[in-house]
């Protein structure tokens, strides 16, 4: 089990989200995958939201997509049973 630690961009990107008015459940279901960290939620987080690690600026950190639909992502990065959630949102959001 990793414990969480959210950045202040993340924290931002919350109030955005929440500003429009957008159900936050899916991601705290993707959020609890993460940290639930057992071969059985990575292998979901694979399959069902298309998890990948990420290069460049981002080199070290994952992406994965909140909802099968549309263009929600989550980033994160993981060192010493820390997940460190880095960003949320679209991918122009992100990475612009």
């Amino acid at each position: 089990m990793l414990t969480a630690e959210y950045s202040r961009a993340f924290s931002r990107d919350l109030k955005r989200l929440a500003k429009k008015h957008i159900d936050d459940a899916p991601l705290e279901g993707v959020i609890a995958l993460i940290l639930e960290n057992t071969i059985e939620s990575r292998d979901e987080l694979i399959r069902r939201h298309e998890m990948h690690t990420l290069s460049g600026a981002w080199d070290g950190s994952s992406e994965c997509h909140v909802c099968n639909a549309g263009n929600w992502l989550l980033v994160w990065a993981v060192r010493d049973d820390i997940a460190y959630f880095q960003r949320t949102g679209t991918h122009d959001e992100i990475f612009r």
